[in-house]
């Protein structure tokens, strides 16, 4: 009954979605919200996010996307921009949960010069 519960507002909105004239019936999954840690991983450029996030993807769903976060369903957050992921965070409902950094991949300071002289 609980699972019910949950999972309600995604079956009421798949019930509740209209049919154009003769289209096909979509399919609805109904997904328990996501309780756990948020885990984010921050990069150098969103080309790295993008790349990075390819590879990772493995049938999570992307909730949210700019040219520098990707968010997916499961909580996984890469970015290059902490703050952008924030907000899309805070747009999810996701704002209260915990935070965890998984990696961080700051850009490598500038090395000195040397002077020739």
């Amino acid at each position: 009954m609980r699972s019910l519960r949950r999972h309600a507002p995604v079956l009421i909105a798949c019930l509740l979605l209209p049919a154009g004239a003769g289209a096909e019936p979509e399919q609805c999954e109904a997904r328990p919200a996501p309780r756990g840690p948020v885990s984010l991983i921050i990069l150098q450029s969103g080309r790295s996010v993008h790349e990075l996030a390819a590879s990772l993807a493995r049938g999570a769903r992307v909730v949210a996307k700019d040219p520098e976060t990707i968010v997916f369903d499961d909580g996984r957050v890469i970015t290059a921009d902490v703050e952008g992921a924030s907000a899309h965070l805070n747009r999810l409902g996701w704002g209260g949960r915990p935070i965890q950094v998984v990696a961080s991949f700051p850009s490598a300071p500038a090395r000195p010069r040397r002077d020739r002289g």
